[in-house]
């Protein structure tokens, strides 16, 4: 076999092993969310009952007939309770003004570690913009902060939608 010819099927051997494994990676991050999500509806659909929300109206919310999916679901959130008055989540994000500081201890799906601050521009009432203050690297390129990769300038995503809930609250209060 030519050299060519030996760089074409390494090539197309490279290929095949990165399509795999990105294909793994990918189902695996898909099957996280979707739990994740899964989780938030039985949370969900926990607090509506909590709150005295009729089983057909919590039917109807989910877009179902079958009463085995709220008494699983209510069966998956024994003993998970709601906080009046107390947000987590005010632990980990806190505002001066226009600032908006991030401390994050293995947060999210993620589990990042780390500390930002960010200053935050409303577009809209349904999206805002988040400048970080601090730099993506430290000065040696060793350390990168993985608060300011996942927040700054983003207007998407898993950390970017919990902040954009916790300001919304913040703002309607």
């Amino acid at each position: 076999m030519s050299v060519r010819l030996d760089a074409v099927a390494k090539a197309k051997a490279a290929y095949v092993a990165a399509r795999l494994g990105l294909e793994h990676e990918l189902r695996e991050k898909m099957r996280t969310d979707l739990a994740n999500l899964s989780t938030q509806i039985d949370i969900a659909v926990r607090f509506a009952s909590e709150a005295g929300e009729s089983k057909a109206a919590i039917l109807r919310a989910l877009g179902t007939k079958d009463y085995g999916t709220i008494n699983a679901s209510l069966q998956r959130t024994q003993g998970v309770t709601e906080v009046v008055g107390f947000n987590e989540l005010d632990n980990v994000y806190s505002m001066d003004g226009h600032v908006l500081t991030v401390r994050y201890v293995e947060h999210g799906s993620k589990k990042i570690s780390g500390t930002a601050t960010f200053n935050v521009s409303w577009f809209d009432s349904n999206r805002i913009f988040l400048q970080g203050n601090e730099a993506l690297w430290n000065d040696t390129f060793t350390i990168r902060n993985d608060v300011i990769a996942n927040l700054d300038g983003v207007h998407s995503g898993e950390y970017y939608d919990e902040v954009k809930v916790w300001l919304m609250e913040r703002s309607s209060k």
